[in-house]
């Protein structure tokens, strides 16, 4: 989870024009109280007006993450981020140079990819702005590895690190573009940023339209492939390579997902086969294709 409050974006420009192709916008719906505009050009989608830093601070509490606080919640939600993970890290190390083994993560959340680069060898250091989820990582790291923040107010080294990855991040920011360069610049030359986030172009979002689960308050960014890719160009990013996303998930994980950001006739339906299914069957791993991208760019 990451929610960059230094990147302030003028609201007076994004009334207007698209922020990323600069061409005029319209208005289509609404979440909550927050209009989404549409570009037709790049597809970019934002809310406009973004909700301000006290909506998103009541929304990023300790309580954001889909679990119950007690310890055997807690394991299986780690054990089934850790085997997204794993997916994770194995198309990363398929994609690195070889000897390329400092791997930064923004928004870690309670770090469950960087204990998996970690087991695999890499130099692991991780940015995230929850102190209950720094603490957790660092705990499970034994060390001191992910600092309290942003991408905008840790201080990190320039051109030092192999790869920069950010899952579900880009779609909390308030300035993307901000961020990308940032990335940039602490990548390595030849280094990778590897970026997952919610798709327009998902079988989710097709089905669902207007009532996709992923427009959320704390979603202020929405990309199609073809706005992700002409995002990542304007940034310098090159070699840049884009396919759907799969995660690793649960029915009791859908059926929490679900029961907090309600979709008609799909939140009811799951939250049935939920109570008809046993817990060990709901806790099973399965793979699942998710409703977003991910995209690989070379600096």
């Amino acid at each position: 989870m990451q929610h960059t409050d230094e990147m302030t974006a003028s609201a007076a420009d994004l009334a207007v024009t698209c922020p990323l192709c600069g061409s005029r916008v319209r208005a289509r719906s609404s979440v909550v109280e927050y209009p989404v505009q549409v570009c037709s050009r790049c597809q970019l989608e934002f809310l406009y007006p973004q909700p301000d830093d006290a909506k998103l601070a009541a929304i990023y509490s300790e309580g954001y993450f889909l679990h119950d606080q007690v310890a055997e919640a807690e394991e299986r939600m780690s054990s089934m981020k850790r085997a997204t993970a794993v997916r994770y890290m194995d198309m990363i190390g398929q994609l690195l140079p070889e000897g390329g083994r400092r791997l930064l993560e923004i928004g870690c959340g309670h770090g469950d990819m960087l204990v998996e680069a970690n087991r695999r060898g890499y130099e692991v250091a991780g940015v995230e702005i929850s102190v209950h989820a720094v603490a957790i990582a660092n705990q499970r790291l034994g060390r001191s590895a992910v600092s309290r923040g942003s991408i905008g107010t840790v201080e990190l080294p320039t051109e030092y690190f192999d790869v920069v990855v950010f899952a579900d991040v880009i779609e909390h920011v308030r300035d993307p573009k901000a961020f990308l360069l940032r990335v940039y610049a602490v990548l390595k030359p030849g280094g990778m940023a590897v970026l997952i986030t919610p798709s327009l172009d998902s079988w989710s979002r097709r089905v669902m339209g207007t009532k996709w689960m992923e427009y959320k308050v704390e979603h202020l960014f929405y990309f199609s492939e073809r706005s992700i890719r002409k995002l990542l160009q304007s940034c310098a990013f090159h070699e840049i390579g884009i396919r759907s996303n799969r995660k690793v998930m649960t029915l009791d994980y859908l059926w929490r997902h679900f029961k907090r950001f309600k979709v008609p006739v799909v939140s009811p339906l799951i939250g049935l086969l939920r109570r008809v299914t046993p817990d060990a069957l709901a806790y099973r791993h399965i793979v699942i294709p998710a409703s977003g991208l991910i995209a690989t760019a070379r600096k």
